[in-house]
């Protein structure tokens, strides 16, 4: 039987372990069937087109798709679509989209023949040797009533299927027990270069109304012996990262430290762990480790979601977020772990001052990122079922995104969108950090700059056109201009901070007109003898030592500044004269992706500048 598992996900980077743990639970059963069960990922920014002449050249016979959110549509499109061009092909449907509410979706999808509910190792297996049955056999949909096929079906637990022209749903598989969860990847994939997703637990102890691991019972762990060989795979093959899909990590503290110090123990150097966690969570004695860890081995996915007290409760999500806070700040202290927190907006009692307020206690935890999401009403949640009570109105196609609620207007979310956009921008993407840090103090708080900052793209069409790298900065500095009207000193200051921001991700190459500020003419005779000086590369560029001094120019930069740009613009700044300089360095970057740069004032008589 010629079976196809089928992927597409949101971006080509990304991998889909599901597809692969189904493939090798089979093998693990049929062992010759190697040929016979593949794999095919696409992406959902592929045409329809591309991926129907992909899969038919692959010839399936039947043909599993995995099914969430972002891809549903594009799942329902390519499924009636290759029915059309095989219709003696099996297709059927697993995952998350379509596990809460399968016979709707069965009813709804005529092309698909059944559904795997919920998880599906121990399912798939069930109904393999009778995929064959479907080569002789029209479709399920049409077996003649006496059929002696469907009643093998009807023992299979965990799936939902089509018998005549009724709808079966057998009743739900037993949990998969974690022991016998396959590896997901091969060598090759390994040391593919795109992120590799791993689990070493399934379940959450939470309840959050919102997550659709609230319909799941118990918490099942993996077997330490078995994590730490999968984690060995990973390490050898100096995986980039490795993001691990657990939904709450840390919820047993003896789990989680086992694998965070054997990950610490054998770290290669390279290899970054993704970790979704509650940050609570944390006592002294995990945080005293993590301060030790290598910068940029762990990082840190944290859901807030709200810092409303009576939302938290709606949603059921148990919150200290004093301790929360006095925990990120510890993390963020040690300057070793990146660090990601979660807002939602759209959640009972949470208006858009209430959101504002929750945006402002979270960002004044300092995450390397903050991320706004917006509350999508999932099948099998809780705020699905409570939605009308709290006048929560969604769309009715994936990813059933709020349109506004009891507090929240549609005209508030737009504009909630707008700041997302700013902070994605200007502070997710890390680029701006000395130049925002400058504008956020002329405002009443931060989440008042970003909204400020959106209106001011609205109104001047920002968002209505694609911006080169460059033209980013400039409409900072446009809006810094236009809003604040700063005096020239000021102006021409924050242009020189805007530069450093620039410099410390790239060489500048082309300026916009409104943001072009250069000493480098002026002081090039200084800057070309520094690295014509053994002792400065020495003293600065230590790797560097014996290269020749053009090419050591050509993959650092150099640039002249009238003050230290790291630390602001000062306070009686008119346009001194140069100050110093800051050097650049590309090839040894910080663990949070900026260049490794230095300040060397004139007067040091260390290098010989004065």
């Amino acid at each position: 039987m010629n079976l196809l598992l089928i992927a597409l996900n949101s971006q080509f980077i990304h991998t889909n372990p599901a597809v692969r743990i189904l493939r090798q639970s089979l093998l693990r059963r049929w062992p010759s069937d190697t040929d016979s069960i593949q794999t095919a990922e696409f992406t959902v920014n592929q045409q329809d087109g591309d991926i129907l002449a992909a899969l038919y050249r692959l010839h399936p016979k039947a043909l599993g798709f995995s099914c969430y959110l972002w891809n549903i549509a594009a799942v329902r499109r390519l499924c009636a679509e290759y029915r059309k061009i095989d219709p003696s092909a099996v297709i059927f449907l697993g995952g998350p989209e379509v596990s809460y509410d399968p016979q709707a979706e069965l009813e709804r999808l005529p092309s698909a023949d059944f559904i795997l509910c919920g998880e599906g190792e121990y399912t798939l297996q069930e109904v393999y040797p009778l995929l064959p049955r479907w080569r002789t056999l029209p479709r399920w949909r049409t077996l003649p009533r006496q059929s002696t096929a469907a009643p093998e079906l009807s023992r299979i637990p965990g799936i939902v299927y089509r018998e005549g022209d009724k709808i079966r749903a057998n009743p739900s598989a037993p949990p998969v027990r974690m022991e016998d969860v396959p590896f997901p990847y091969s060598e090759e994939e390994l040391k593919s270069g795109r992120i590799l997703y791993y689990e070493t637990i399934r379940g959450c102890p939470f309840r959050c109304q919102y997550c659709l691991s609230s319909a799941e019972k118990g918490v099942r762990f993996r077997p330490l012996s078995q994590v730490f060989q999968d984690l060995d795979r990973f390490l050898k093959a100096c995986v980039g990262q490795v993001k691990l899909v657990d939904r709450t990590f840390n919820c047993s503290k003896d789990h989680a430290m086992a694998i965070w110090r054997y990950l610490a123990e054998h770290d290669n150097g390279v290899t970054n762990f993704h970790f979704e966690l509650a940050a609570e969570l944390l006592d002294e004695e995990v945080l005293s480790f993590l301060s030790t860890v290598r910068p940029g081995l762990f990082q840190f996915e944290i859901g807030v979601q709200s810092a409303n007290p009576e939302t938290l409760k709606a949603i059921q999500r148990p919150a200290d977020l004093s301790r929360l806070r006095e925990t990120v700040l510890r993390i963020h202290e040690g300057r070793n772990i990146h660090q990601h927190l979660d807002l939602i907006a759209g959640l009972p009692f949470e208006g858009f001052s209430s959101f504002a307020d929750s945006f402002n206690q979270v960002y004044s935890m300092k995450p390397q990122q903050l991320q706004l999401g917006f509350l999508k009403l999932l099948k099998g949640t809780g705020l699905k079922r409570d939605a009308e009570e709290y006048g929560i109105v969604c769309r009715d196609t994936a990813p059933y995104e709020v349109l506004k609620t009891h507090w929240l207007s549609y005209g508030e979310l737009l504009e909630l969108k707008d700041i997302e956009a700013m902070v994605e921008t200007y502070y997710n993407s890390g680029r701006f950090q000395r130049s925002v840090a400058e504008l956020e103090g002329r405002f009443s708080s931060p989440f008042a700059f970003y909204q400020s900052l959106a209106e001011y793209w609205r109104e001047t069409g920002a968002f209505d056109r694609n911006h080169r790298n460059e033209q980013v900065y400039e409409l900072l500095w446009l809006f810094f201009r236009d809003a604040l009207r700063p005096g020239p000193g000021e102006l021409e200051g924050f242009k020189w901070l805007l530069l450093h921001d620039l410099c410390l991700h790239q060489k500048p190459r082309r300026t916009e007109e409104n943001i072009a500020v250069s000493l480098y003419r002026e002081y090039r005779e200084r800057v070309t003898a520094f690295y014509h000086t053994p002792e400065n590369i020495q003293a600065y560029l230590p790797g560097y030592r014996g290269m020749d001094p053009h090419q050591t120019a050509r993959i650092t930069h150099m640039e002249v500044y009238p003050f230290d740009p790291r630390r602001g613009i000062p306070a009686s700044f008119a346009g001194k004269k140069a100050a110093g300089m800051v050097l650049y360095d590309y090839q040894n970057r910080q663990w949070n992706g900026m260049a490794a740069n230095f300040w060397i004032p004139f007067e040091d008589k260390a290098v010989g500048l004065t």
